[in-house]
């Protein structure tokens, strides 16, 4: 394989694309920013403006560069090697998708899907593809989760019986409308940070175990006023999510619980939420260790042993997300040029959204537990009508969320 750089395609030029994966393509050699659509057309000049001007503040030449500012998602697909999804989540699936079919290499921001019925998509076009797909939740690339998931492979706190993990603030009326609507976003606070704990639960508790039940312990629209674009408005989506999801060891049916919590209200589960320093923490049948910061920023884990007592673990210090975003793009790199796929591939995205429609489900019928195949049958039955899955997939979201409408 060559190594030259992969011309990357950008699907919608808003913030996470311009604020978190644009600088980290500036300080990776492997990959150039060749072509953007968006369908707001400034947008895209402006994104593409952005990339020129930290190319310069980075003292790369800018001389030759051309981006090219497409006019549809074909277009784009058809003049790269490599496509970084960041459109609203109601498209993520749709492009990836079109992607993979003609065979081009597809990042996708999270969430992948709105729904499981959209993600069975992608995960089966990938099967297919002879390209490789990733989905970017850059948490997995923070220093503290793999300081965690080196203390349980070595055995220091036994064996993994249950986790607890926060993800969310108080926020973020700061974005746009869409980022509010349910069809857009495909929920509230348990897609924008649920998506990054169940992500995050499942790589500690390990991809050998299947999510097999998943309850409600409460999803909720708790501050339904809201200052959203300079307006009050009384939201329709959740914006505080408690679940609980059990994973299963095929081998000997050994389980593993987590629970969950996953906010646009104040954390519960601790006292910050944020993505490097939430709230983590890991019970052994030894032990447990606790992801930690002291008063100087400065990250540890805590791991107690019921038979040897206490330790310290100093964690490499992430003070934002930063170089996780670098780290997630320049690991789909490497896993393309080795051959290997990634290990967020497109059946361990799949997997992450069907746990959160399945809390969903859950919390639609009174917070009874939803296994697999209860919500394999509720997608079937919804999306029945549809003339195609991405209206399934609206048709999904609507039956999720009538509870939380306000409007009528």
């Amino acid at each position: 394989m060559s190594n030259k750089p992969f011309r990357v395609g950008c699907l919608g030029a808003g913030q996470i694309f311009n604020e978190a994966h644009l600088p980290a393509y500036i300080s990776l050699d492997s990959v150039e920013l060749a072509a953007i659509y968006d369908p707001d057309r400034k947008r895209a000049e402006s994104t593409g403006e952005h990339y020129l001007s930290l190319l310069k503040e980075a003292g790369q030449p800018t001389e030759g560069v051309n981006i090219e500012l497409c006019d549809s998602p074909e277009e784009l697909i058809s003049s790269v090697d490599m496509i970084d999804i960041c459109s609203p989540a109601r498209y993520h699936a749709q492009y990836a998708v079109m992607a993979l079919e003609e065979n081009v290499h597809v990042m996708t921001e999270k969430p992948m899907a709105r729904t499981w019925w959209e993600a069975k998509q992608v995960a089966e076009a990938a099967r297919r593809s002879q390209v490789m797909f990733q989905l970017n939740d850059d948490n997995l690339f923070i220093p503290r989760y793999r300081a965690l998931r080196n203390v349980i492979d070595d055995g220091m706190i036994g064996e993994v019986q249950h986790i607890w993990i926060t993800r969310g603030y108080h926020g973020p009326e700061e974005r746009g409308d869409w980022f509010w609507d349910p069809i857009e976003n495909g929920g509230g606070a348990i897609m924008d940070y649920g998506s990054h704990a169940v992500s995050s639960v499942w790589f500690l508790a390990g991809y050998d175990k299947s999510p097999v039940e998943v309850r409600s312990l409460g999803i909720e629209a708790r501050q339904r006023l809201r200052l959203i674009g300079g307006r009050f408005r009384q939201i329709e989506t959740d914006d505080d999510a408690h679940f609980k999801v059990r994973f299963v060891n095929p081998k000997n049916r050994d389980w593993v619980t987590a629970v969950i919590e996953a906010t646009w209200a104040w954390p519960e589960l601790g006292h910050d939420g944020s993505d490097v320093h939430g709230y983590i923490e890991v019970e052994g049948s030894t032990g447990n260790v606790i992801a930690c910061v002291d008063e100087n920023e400065h990250n540890f884990l805590r791991v107690v042993s019921r038979m040897f007592g206490e330790r310290i673990i100093h964690v490499e210090d992430a003070l934002s997300e930063a170089g996780s975003f670098r780290a997630e793009i320049d690991n789909f790199v490497k896993s393309i040029r080795a051959g290997v796929p990634s290990i967020l591939n497109a059946d361990v995205a799949a997997g992450g959204i069907g746990m959160i429609n399945s809390a969903q489900l859950s919390e639609l019928r009174g917070r009874v537990a939803i296994t697999s195949d209860e919500l394999i049958k509720f997608s079937e039955e919804q999306a029945a009508e549809a003339s195609d899955a991405w209206q399934g997939g609206d048709q999904i979201i609507r039956a999720l969320y009538a509870p939380f409408r306000v409007s009528g």
